[in-house]
């Protein structure tokens, strides 16, 4: 059997395996609407349609329909996800829906399946080409069975956001938008027009962006400490996506000093748009193997804000209290695990070019989805540049060099300026090393990172950065960094 088809665990159908456990955590927090054995159900019944329906792809809505009573139709997405990339169903089937290589479009025939799969003799067609441009927006069936243009969906789990309006000191940090006794006395169709449009709100709510609170003197829950090359890494990853990223953090937490330290990250695979981000399960499972090795724990994550604000939205906090309630310690209730948020556009305000990194943290402060607060972070082993740490940065780079958003580097950081987002790159990576660090750092970068970024992320004919060559030969810039 092929390496790239094996299971990542060994099934056994009476039992639970560890890497279920950390894969699908939340069917095993103690929650009375998802527990263990509803895991097992789902898990069963869906290894059991995959033998049937073989070599067919098992599709979400097909995996579903023996499972009505079984709960949460989004929870029941993510289990049929995390079996997907583990291995364990679909391996090697004929998909009649699927995501085409870049540079190919497929194009609709004229008659197609009621149901929405879409019918094996598509045909691709070259991206740019007169016909790829003159068919409609082609329309799917989401996960609910609901249709929706297919550029528009992603299905499963999204982390998604918009501005927030009201100001930090104003926030109330409730969500929802009013109650029923508030209008008992309208009339009834004003009554479910006003319970329409909460639901509505409740929905919006979730991608709201929400500022963070400052913690008094004193009442820090820990203290935080991060590598400068963990920092660099998550500055990276941010800046080679116009779609959002996400990964681990890697590190300890000493109760006696009450620290956590951030020391290492790892940047999973996602699926995500300028506005929402799903973290694999099986990349999340790989992040926990690889800090285990290190004798390193998870003890936070990072995505990114490509376009706004270092400010979590609702469904960022409820997603990090959710976390922290599962690293839990039982002896002292310490919840030690942060949220990381990098911005590449950078605070107002902020140093020229540097992106804004904010850490929060969620309290529950009496109300039931809790409350974030930021988190003050010192940065360590900043005169400590490796080229151990420079090689991974250039793995990862490697590795996102064919993905379809990549960011073109060649283009103007802002559109009346110079600058191109490649030297933006360049400042904001060097700002997390001391001044003593940076020459040996500008002299890695411009052997290993420097090449590779022109090669895959500078496209030629961008008309706004210059060519490579002038690119390639000028200068790391240095002006305006932060201390």
């Amino acid at each position: 059997m092929d390496a790239d088809t094996l299971p990542l665990f060994d099934l056994d159908l009476a039992t639970v395996s560890e890497v279920e456990r950390e894969g699908c955590r939340e069917f095993f927090a103690g929650k009375a609407n998802k527990t263990p054995e509803r895991y097992m159900t789902i898990r069963n019944y869906m290894v059991e349609a995959w033998h049937a329906v073989q070599p067919l792809y098992l599709t979400k809505i097909k995996a579903r329909a023996g499972l009505r009573n079984c709960g949460d139709v989004n929870a029941i997405g993510r289990i049929h996800t995390f079996l997907e990339h583990a291995r364990i169903i679909n391996v090697g089937a004929q998909r009649t829906r699927r995501s085409q290589p870049n540079g190919t479009r497929r194009r609709r025939p004229a008659t197609g399946d009621s149901d929405g799969e879409e019918p094996d003799e598509w045909r691709s067609v070259p991206s740019g080409s007169a016909a790829s441009l003159a068919g409609r927006r082609r329309r799917v069936r989401d996960d609910e069975g609901n249709w929706v243009y297919q550029d528009e969906y992603y299905g499963g789990r999204v982390i998604a956001h918009d501005v927030v309006e009201r100001r930090a000191d104003d926030a109330d940090y409730s969500y929802s938008d009013g109650s029923d006794e508030e209008h008992e006395g309208a009339p009834a169709h004003k009554r479910r027009r006003r319970a329409l449009n909460g639901a509505r709100y409740q929905v919006q709510s979730e991608f709201r962006l929400v500022p963070c609170r400052a913690f008094g003197e004193g009442l820090l829950p820990f203290r935080v400490e991060v590598s400068a090359a963990a920092l660099a890494l998550m500055d990276l990853h941010a800046h080679l996506m116009d779609t959002e990223v996400i990964g681990l953090l890697g590190g300890t937490y000493d109760a006696g000093e009450g620290v956590v330290r951030v020391e290492v990250a790892f940047p999973c695979n996602s699926t995500s748009t300028t506005t929402e981000c799903e973290m694999d399960p099986a990349s999340e499972v790989d992040a926990r193997r690889v800090f285990a090795l290190q004798d390193r724990h998870v003890v936070g994550w990072f995505h990114s804000h490509p376009t706004f604000d270092a400010m979590p939205s609702v469904r960022d906090i409820h997603n990090q209290h959710a976390y922290q309630a599962l690293c839990r310690r039982a002896a002292d209730s310490v919840e030690p695990f942060v949220g990381f948020i990098v911005s590449p556009p950078g605070a107002a305000g902020g140093a020229y070019g540097v992106s804004d990194i904010s850490v929060f943290y969620v309290v529950a402060d009496g109300s039931p989805e809790g409350v974030p607060y930021q988190l003050p972070y010192v940065v360590t082993s900043r005169d400590a540049v490796s080229t151990e740490a420079v090689d991974e940065m250039a793995l990862l780079v490697e590795r996102h060099a064919a993905m379809e958003h990549r960011v073109d580097l060649a283009r103007r950081f802002r559109r009346s300026e110079a600058m191109t987002l490649l030297e933006k790159l360049v400042i904001s990576m060097r700002s997390h090393w001391d001044d003593e660090a940076r020459q040996h750092w500008d002299d890695l970068v411009s052997r290993r990172l420097r090449p590779l970024l022109l090669e895959h992320y500078c496209r030629s004919g961008s008309g706004s950065g210059g060519s490579h060559s002038e690119l390639a030969n000028a200068a790391p810039p240095t002006a305006q960094e932060s201390p």
